[in-house]
Parts: structure tokens; C-alpha cells; sequence
């Protein structure tokens, strides 16, 4: 008799919490076209494959999201500048831009990073305006990279929900309300020892998502290595934030290659079929509550290629190529529209036309915006230069990272 009242106690208790306002402590991944408090970007003071230093980039960058939402800047050690020096060093450029420092946090950490979007902080709440962190194994030749999330996490005294899956950030899209994109690619070559299902599952119980829809492969010249035509990758290897984004609950972007541009060119004629394979998908999809997408497309970025002398590169840089026998070596730049950031009321990405270059980029870029305020009319559409970041095998939203408000409005 004393087991059952015991057992009556508990399952009474039970059934009170299950009662409890469901979801009120549930932390779910937010959207990032939801109101931000930050945006966090990656402060860098070199350059990759020959490119300028990253932080080029990034101080046009924050002129242009300052004014609606704060940012955070992400800094270390580097070259021969310590943490005091690197602080005055980035303060000094700030005010020499004419950027109200007021509206920029720093967050020191001792291993700096370029493309924090991948390792960084995932942020998610819960409907009572909790934080927390989300944190995914994450594959780098410096482990340190994998406590960069954490760190943010016990500097924020905010909780961290882990899993043993990889994950990069840039490589998934959420809208949100619960449903995800995910790129097969991508995610199976990461996680080899897990099945889609296992992924989605992982995917639902730490974010808090309910519905997976799976593309399938990235821009063909995104992928790393030898693309066969005397020419390398350095791309995010088919993260989905160089292809396809959220706009809204029920809307998408997706990068669209002009059929015409790929007459001669294998690279672009295979990148042009995955993305049609990708809008078929797309189209027989529907969000977490059945609503059918609507889809836009977006120009790709232009095809650019570079060439460097393998020699003078670093090891770290070499690391990107195999089999070199000479002395120079070719690759694409990660270009493209869709690496942007939103930031509250302005959306910010790059531009490619400067003099000089080919008058068919300043045609592109403006073709681009005008789908940009298409997709968000009522935001403000700003291009930026982002070839340093582009020498990154990277964009702009690749070095970013969304730091969702707390109070949810609705």
C-alpha cells in the first residue's frame, strides 16, 4: 500500500509539471531575420590566400549595422599584439572610421578566429526570454576551437546544452517556428557514423526544431580540393549559407546560376544542376505547419578565380592544397550574395564590381540587390566589399554570428 501512494505521488507530480505552461522553459534555436541584440563579428588583422586582412572587411561591416543593432566584436592574440594592444588597436581604427564605440562590446578570447559563424556561439531561448548555448563538436586543427562557444557561455553565465554531433554553423538555416534546412552533403560527411534520421533527431532535441527538410548538395565550386580543371576549391565545402537562406517564416532564397553562364564550363554547369535539383525539393516542401515555401531566386556570385604561388604560402595555407608539382596554383573565391547578414532593419552583403573589374559585376551586383529588397522590403539593402573574406573560402555571414534580443515581442 505504501509503494502505491508513493507511486500516486509521483505520477501526480508529474502530471502538475506536464501542466505547467508547455514550452515556457523549452529553449528552441530563434530565426535570424527575428529582432537582434547582436551581432557578433570576427576581428582578424591578416588576410588569407593572398587576400587583405580580414578586418578590412569588417569595419565597413559594423558602420553599416551600428546604428541598428550592437555589435560584438570577437578578438585575441595576434602577430605581436597582446590583449591590452589588440584592444587599443581596434578602438583606435573604430573612431577613425567615425564608429560610435558606444554601440561595440568587445569579447577577448585567447585563440582568435576568422569565420566564427561555424565554432561560435548558437544561440537559444526560451519563451521567458532565457539564453542559452548550443554547443556541437567541431572538427579544427586547433581544439581550442571547440571551447570558443563555451567560453562565450560561462562569460554570459548562461547554460549549454551539448552534443557529440559535428556541426557547423553555417551549414543549417532554421525559420524559426521549428522547421530546419540541412545540407545531405555536408551533414553525412561530417557525422560519417550517423544516418539523416539520427542527425534530425539530434538536430530536434538540442535546438528544438520539428522538421527537417534535407537539400542536397552545395555550389559545385564551394567543395574543397581539385575540381579536375587545374583548379581548387576553398569554399565551405557546401554550407547552405552560400546557396539558401530564410527570409521569413515561409520563405527562402535560393542562389540561382544563369543556364547561359554555363556553356564551356563544367564547374558551373554542375553547380547550375544542383541548385534546380535543390528547387525541386524546395518546392515539393512545405514549413513545420504544412504552409508550401515561397521561393526566390538570387543570382549567383561571378565566377572569380585567383592564383598564388604555393611556396610562399604558409603550411596553414597549403593545408588547402593536395598534390601541388608547381609552382603557382588556381582556385575559385567563395563569391556570392547570400553569405549576408541581417541586422534588424538592414541586411548587409557584397558587392563585386569596383573599377576596373567587368561591367557585367556591376550588372550583377544591382540585379542582386534589387531581389535583396525584393525578399526585404522593408529593410535597407547595403553591399560591402568582402573579397578578403571571400580569399577565406568564406562571406560575411561565415565571420558573424546572430545574438538573438530576450525579450520576444510579439
Amino acid at each position: 500500500m505504501q509503494n502505491f501512494f508513493q507511486l500516486l505521488i509521483i505520477i501526480s507530480a508529474w502530471i502538475m509539471i506536464g501542466c505547467k505552461a508547455p514550452g515556457k522553459n523549452k529553449f528552441v534555436v530563434p530565426s535570424e531575420f527575428e529582432e537582434q541584440e547582436y551581432i557578433w563579428l570576427s576581428w582578424y588583422e591578416t588576410g588569407f590566400l593572398g587576400g587583405e586582412p580580414f578586418y578590412t572587411t569588417i569595419v565597413n561591416a559594423v558602420k553599416e549595422i551600428h546604428p541598428y543593432v550592437k555589435v560584438k566584436l570577437f578578438y585575441g592574440p595576434q602577430l605581436s599584439f597582446d590583449k591590452e594592444q589588440m584592444k587599443k588597436r581596434i578602438y583606435d581604427t573604430l573612431l577613425k572610421n567615425e564608429i560610435d564605440t558606444a554601440r561595440i562590446v568587445l569579447f577577448y578570447n585567447e585563440q582568435p578566429f576568422g569565420a566564427i559563424q561555424d565554432p561560435g556561439p548558437v544561440f537559444l531561448r526560451n519563451e521567458k526570454g532565457g539564453l542559452a548555448i548550443a554547443d556541437f563538436r567541431y572538427q579544427h586543427p586547433d581544439k581550442r576551437s571547440e571551447m570558443i562557444d563555451r567560453n562565450v557561455a560561462e562569460a554570459m553565465k548562461i547554460p549549454v546544452f551539448s552534443s557529440s554531433m559535428i556541426s557547423e554553423g553555417g551549414a543549417w538555416q532554421t525559420n524559426g517556428k521549428g522547421t530546419m534546412l540541412l545540407v545531405e552533403s555536408v551533414e553525412l560527411d561530417r557525422n560519417k557514423n550517423m544516418s539523416k534520421t539520427q542527425i534530425e533527431d539530434e538536430y530536434k532535441k538540442i535546438l528544438g526544431v520539428t522538421k527537417a527538410i534535407w537539400l542536397k548538395k552545395g555550389l559545385k565550386e564551394e567543395e574543397w580540393g581539385s575540381l579536375g580543371n587545374e583548379m581548387h576549391g576553398i569554399g565551405t565545402g557546401g554550407h547552405i549559407d552560400e546557396f539558401c537562406r530564410f527570409t521569413n517564416e515561409h520563405t527562402v532564397l535560393l542562389a540561382q546560376v544563369n543556364e547561359k553562364d554555363t556553356a564551356g564550363n563544367e564547374v558551373l554547369k554542375e553547380s547550375f544542376r544542383r541548385m534546380e535539383e535543390n528547387y525541386a525539393i524546395l518546392k515539393g516542401s512545405t514549413t513545420q505547419d504544412g504552409t508550401p515555401f515561397e521561393i526566390i531566386r538570387l543570382p549567383a556570385g561571378p565566377l572569380i578565380t585567383k592564383k598564388v604561388n604555393y611556396k610562399k604560402l604558409t603550411k596553414v595555407e597549403q593545408t588547402w592544397f593536395d598534390g601541388i608539382t608547381t609552382d603557382s596554383v588556381g582556385f575559385y573565391l567563395a563569391t556570392g550574395y547570400m553569405n549576408f547578414i541581417i541586422a534588424n532593419k538592414v541586411v548587409v552583403t557584397a558587392k563585386f564590381w569596383k573599377e576596373g573589374m567587368p561591367d557585367e559585376y556591376m550588372l550583377r551586383d544591382e540585379q542582386a540587390k534589387q531581389v535583396l529588397q525584393k525578399a526585404f522590403p522593408e529593410k535597407k539593402i547595403v553591399q560591402i566589399d568582402c573579397l578578403p573574406l571571400h580569399h577565406d573560402g568564406a562571406g560575411l555571414h561565415c565571420h558573424s554570428r546572430n545574438q538573438p534580443v530576450q525579450t520576444i515581442r510579439k
